[in-house]
């Protein structure tokens, strides 16, 4: 077993069998696939559900993601509305740490690699582009009105929807 499937099934160890495997799936996925930073798992008051929460970007609002086998019938409209009624309550102070890297970001190894040679990247100094990426982190924001869905594949191949809370016009919703 590799570092990864030991961290991401240890941090999914405590879900309901409905979404342990889906969320240890979709969590390596998220953090070494699509490249999401600040990952965390979290247990949505009220509901039977839980989520992993992070950003693509650190600019990025906080998102949650669904963890769900192909094959279910549990999400009913109605635990669809409790999962955005809890996610409505949740803040900041209300995630738990993120999880340690499984892998190190492109951004370590280009601040590591500059270390090590003591020159700088070609996109610009690296420690500007750090305090920058730093600043922002401190303001994280958490986007209770958008619910992607995590659906594993019997292959372990993830698909992701995306979902809003109530009815939106596609102009309202920004391209990622």
């Amino acid at each position: 077993m590799t570092s990864s499937d030991h961290n991401a099934t240890t941090l999914t160890a405590h879900l309901g069998p409905l979404q342990r495997g889906p969320a240890a799936t979709a969590l390596r996925d998220l953090a070494l696939a699509v490249g999401w930073c600040d990952l965390c798992v979290l247990e949505l008051k009220g509901t039977t559900w839980s989520v992993l929460v992070g950003h693509k970007r650190k600019e990025d609002p906080l998102r949650a993601v669904l963890p769900l086998p192909l094959h279910t019938n549990a999400l009913l409209p109605s635990e669809l509305k409790g999962i955005f009624d809890a996610l409505a309550k949740v803040s900041i102070d209300d995630l738990p740490p993120p999880i340690t890297e499984f892998a190190p970001s492109v951004d370590s190894l280009r601040k590591a690699y500059s270390t090590m040679t003591g020159t700088e990247a070609e996109e610009g100094s690296l420690s500007a582009v750090g305090e920058e990426k730093e600043a922002q982190a401190g303001k994280a924001e958490f986007d209770p009105d958008t619910l992607y869905t995590a659906i594993m594949c019997a292959d372990s191949t993830v698909v992701y929807y995306k979902l809003s809370r109530g009815i939106r016009k596609p102009h309202d919703i920004p391209d990622e």
